[in-house]
């Protein structure tokens, strides 16, 4: 009995805490240095657009150990936000490729609704620029997702007065944030 309650005692100690995901550490976000200034906060509620996009719905992607998001405004028009996301040995990897094959796959054009594939590895390998369109495909949202070692970073844009992104701004931050998430 004595062996069974050191075994659950143990099993509760520091030994079993060392092996819980440990957060995001800021470092890895986007700092106002690289959002002109904006000091990145929460995510509002309701945001409707996945940071973590999944273009099919019926194929799973891999899931992170860990997650962290954060938002930010640039400027007077555009939102920018930021989801890192860290996976256990090449699950980073396997997001960006599965990520990938859906908007290949599941990728609207046109007057559609859904996700756009732009470019991929725009950025150097694993990267790809995609768009979120919605309003029968005449407003969007950009998005750049990466791979960097065992770190997912996804960065959109919003604009909410036209309902567009500046693609060489994301593309300006998703470096900034790759370039954090490798350091």
């Amino acid at each position: 009995m004595t062996a069974v309650a050191l075994g659950l005692m143990s099993a509760s100690g520091p030994a079993a805490a060392q092996q819980r995901p440990r957060g995001i550490p800021d470092r890895i976000m986007l700092q106002p240095d690289d959002l002109g200034g904006a000091a990145p906060g929460p995510v509002e509620d309701g945001l409707v657009w996945s940071l973590l996009p999944q273009p099919c719905a019926d194929t799973p992607v891999p899931q992170p150990v860990v997650s962290r998001t954060e938002a930010a405004h640039l400027g007077t028009r555009f939102r920018i936000y930021e989801n890192v996301a860290r996976y256990r040995g090449d699950g980073a990897h396997a997001y960006i490729t599965a990520l990938k094959a859906q908007l290949a796959r599941c990728g609207v054009g046109g007057d559609e609704e859904g996700f756009d594939p732009v470019a991929e590895d725009h950025l150097g390998p694993d990267t790809v620029l995609f768009l979120g369109t919605y309003d029968e495909g005449d407003r969007y949202v950009g998005y750049v997702a990466a791979a960097v070692g065992h770190y997912v970073v996804v960065v959109m844009m919003s604009d909410s007065y036209l309902g567009a992104a500046d693609l060489t701004t994301l593309n300006g931050l998703a470096s900034a944030a790759m370039s954090r998430a490798a350091a």
